[in-house]
């Protein structure tokens, strides 16, 4: 009897960990890592750290990228800052910012584009797609 209830309390330890659903559960949490949008990507590898997660930003040093009119408006401005980054006082939604921003001219033109996009289809945004040709223009 004893050797019955082992066998079978070994059989479920091996059916539980190695059963299909667990490897499913695992193959989607990997699919879901490699499927991230690349702007999401890059904006945690450049932007996370000053401008947050949720795109709020730094209360007075570094502006919400959340439901900013410069995010959505005109595709030049928005551009530039990224290429040429930017310091000083700005205000945005009413409060007033001054942290630096840096240049980040050394990524690639569709990289830029992307992590702009990635901004501008989320977090309240909305406007025009970017594509790496206008951000080449104005380079």
């Amino acid at each position: 009897m004893y050797k019955g209830i082992v066998l079978i309390a070994i059989l479920v330890g091996l059916v539980a960990c190695g059963s299909p659903k667990t490897k499913q559960v695992e193959e989607v949490k990997k699919s879901t890592v490699q499927a991230d949008h690349p702007g999401k990507i890059i904006y945690k590898r450049h932007c996370l750290a000053c401008h947050q997660g949720n795109a709020g930003g730094i209360p007075k040093m570094y502006p919400p990228l959340a439901n900013n009119k410069v995010i959505s408006g005109d595709k030049a401005p928005l551009i530039k800052i990224m290429l040429e980054g930017m310091s000083g006082e700005i205000e945005v939604n009413g409060e007033i910012y001054n942290g630096v921003m840096a240049s980040y001219k050394n990524l690639p033109d569709k990289d830029i584009a992307a992590v702009l996009n990635y901004l501008r289809s989320g977090f309240g945004n909305s406007g025009e797609e970017i594509s790496a040709a206008e951000v080449k223009a104005l380079r």
